[in-house]
Formats: structure tokens, sequence, C-alpha cells
């Protein structure tokens, strides 16, 4: 027999302490992950047209304004839909966000982009979306409800009460003609094509235009610019906008020739500089269109020289910056042939050619391309 010496016999064996730890109770989710969820279901229910979804979203005080939108969605063929909230500012049961929204229509390159101030409110429900701030740039299913019709090169959306078959016909035959004419730049397959009723109905799509009592049709692009030279690294989304109301008084030569103008803006997008002055931006669209007009008394080009000039304009101004613009591109033909217009109009994108938008920048344009000064053409 052995004996055992020493103490501590007969105690309780010591627990193993190399097993797993004890698992941690995971985080809730904090307040600003839970409004991203209601924005992510949001964007869902929008993209496959689920009513009772998009609902859920909302608080009972909007359902009415939320039916309208989700039944305009429903009849878009919408794609790659998402609401990107960026910085959400909690403040105990409210919460607010600039939303980026983000949208694709099927059959059209590009995604369309409109920012929405949002006002979120903490229900017993969890979060939902109480307000949506901003009446100008808002995607087409909150400003009214539209009907789909498909031609070979355009989707038009229309009211469901416009002669949208006759609009199609006019942007087909638009489309046609301007294949033989362009010499700079190049038409997309397809194109989206928003018909809005009337101007009250457009500046809700839009947000930096103005006049648009007075224009029948606007091209609207989204572009990203790289270098000293701004030239168009990629063009985001494209689109027509058509005044119904203005553009079905024009008649068949005035439609023809507003059609031939924006299709010239969509060629070009990629091509346009964002040192382009306004006046040659407008001038060579006009100058395509065949849209020949005499220079106001008093005309200044160097006032139109910045990018967004005419844009800002209304009214008798903008028209007769229109007028000023054509006849500064008609000139320009005259006295130095088309390609030397489109030379021009190219030589904003050359890094070599230095100098921040504006009349400096354009007068140097000038005297390198044609040999004369801005103040030489009116």
């Amino acid at each position: 027999m052995l004996a055992s010496c020493g103490g501590g016999g007969g105690g309780s064996p010591t627990p193993d302490s190399s097993g797993p730890p004890a698992r941690r109770a995971p985080e809730p989710p904090s307040d600003e992950q839970l409004v991203e969820d209601v924005l992510r279901d949001r964007a869902d229910a929008l993209e496959e047209g689920d009513r009772r979804a998009f609902l859920a979203t909302g608080p009972r005080a909007r359902r009415r304004a939320d039916r309208a939108a989700i039944a305009a969605a429903a009849a878009l063929p919408l794609r790659d839909v998402d609401l990107d909230a960026g910085s959400i500012d909690v403040t105990g049961r409210r919460a607010r966000a600039r939303v980026m929204v983000h949208y694709g229509i099927d059959g059209v390159r590009g995604t369309f982009q409109s920012t929405r101030r949002v006002g979120f409110v903490k229900t017993g429900g969890g979060w939902r979306v109480a307000t949506l701030r901003g009446v100008r740039g808002r995607p087409p299913w909150e400003v009214g409800r539209f009907a789909l019709r498909r031609t070979p090169h355009f989707v038009v959306l229309a009211a469901p009460d416009a002669a949208a078959g006759d609009l199609a016909a006019v942007l087909e035959s638009g489309y046609e003609a301007m294949r033989s004419r362009l010499q700079l730049g190049r038409l997309r397959r397809r194109y989206l094509v928003i018909a809005a009723a009337d101007p009250a109905q457009a500046r809700g799509l839009t947000s930096q235009i103005r006049g648009l009592e007075s224009l029948a049709a606007i091209s609207d692009a989204t572009i990203n610019e790289r270098g000293p030279a701004r030239a168009v690294s990629s063009v985001v989304s494209l689109r027509l906008l058509v005044v119904y109301s203005a553009f079905a008084g024009l008649g068949a030569e005035g439609q023809r020739r507003t059609i031939a103008h924006e299709l010239t803006h969509a060629a070009l997008a990629g091509a346009t500089s964002g040192r382009t002055p306004a006046w040659l931006v407008e001038g060579v669209a006009m100058y395509v269109s065949g849209d020949r007009r005499v220079a106001p008394p008093g005309a200044d080009l160097a006032a139109l020289s910045q990018p967004m000039a005419i844009a800002k304009l209304s009214g008798a101004a903008q028209a007769r910056a229109y007028a000023a613009s054509s006849a500064a591109a008609f000139t320009i033909v005259d006295r130095f042939g088309s390609r030397r217009l489109l030379e021009l109009y190219d030589a904003f994108n050359d890094s070599d050619l230095r100098g921040t938008p504006g009349p400096r920048l354009v007068d140097r344009a000038l005297r390198r391309e044609l040999g004369i000064g801005l103040a030489d053409l009116m």
C-alpha cells in the first residue's frame, strides 16, 4: 500500500478555465441604423411597387401622400432604387437627414438622382418617414403620375391624357435627322424623356434651371468632371424634359427645331467642358437645329460667358440671351465654317488652354482658334 502524504486531499476539482468564454449579448441597433433600415425598406418597396411595404415606412399622417407616390412608382419600370441618408441627426424621438435618391429606368443607360430633406419620427412601431421637404428636384413619382411609352430610341413618361404618340413620332424623326448632322459627340441608343404637363410640374422635376415658363424642352445631364480643363470624365445620367403645354403649341417646324436643339445638347454632353461658355453651348445647338436669330441691341457675350449664365435667366432676358447666342454661332460659321465652330467648342477640353470659366478664358480661346477676340463677334 502506498500512503499519500501532503495536504489538500478530498477537495472539489478545480474548474477547467480553458473552455469557451461566455457569450456577450449583441448590442442593440442604434437609432441611426434603424433609420437606415426604414430607408432601405422604402427603397425596396419603391422598386417593387409594393404598396403595403411602402405604406409601412410612414406614419398614418403620410398615408394620403404615400398612396399617391407608390401608385405612381408602380407604373414605372424602376430599377436600382437606393435612398442614401449620409449623415443622420437624431434628437430624441425625431431625426432628419439629407437623403440622396438614386434610381434607374429599365432600358435606359445610367442612373438618376434627387436630393430630399427627410424628417423621421419614432413611433410605437419604430422609426418612420414623417416629412419630405423641397419643391424642386423631386423624383417623378413624387411629382405626378406618368404613363409609359417605348419607342426604338426613347422611353417616354407622359401624363396619361397627353398625346404621347405625337411626341414619340417627333422624337424619332428628330433622332433620325440628327444622325446625319453630328460632327462632334454621338447620340445614345436610347434616352429617357419626361413630358411634364406644365411649367409647374417641370419645376418640380428640375433643380437648377429657371425660366421654364418660356421653355418647351431642356436637356438635363448629371456629369463628372476631371482636371483643370473640367473635361467630362463620365455622364452619370441624361434625360430630356419636355414642357408639354408649351411644346404642343409650337407647330411642326417649332417642334422639330426644339427636338434637334435638345438632342444636340444630349449628343454633346460628354464633350462639353465645365468651362464652355453658355452662349457657345446654346449657340451650337441653335446652329445645328437651324434656329438663326438676330443679335438684340446691346448684346453682351461677356455676360453670357459663364457656363450657367443662361440657365439663371428667365423671360425677356432669357430670350435675348438665346438670340445673342444664335447670332454669335452663325457669325462664326459664316466667317470660318462649321468645322471651326466645333473646334472652338472642343477647345475648352484642352488643358493647355489655361484659365477659369469666364470672359477672359473665352477671349483667349477665340484668339487661339479663330484669331479674333470676344468683342469682335458682336
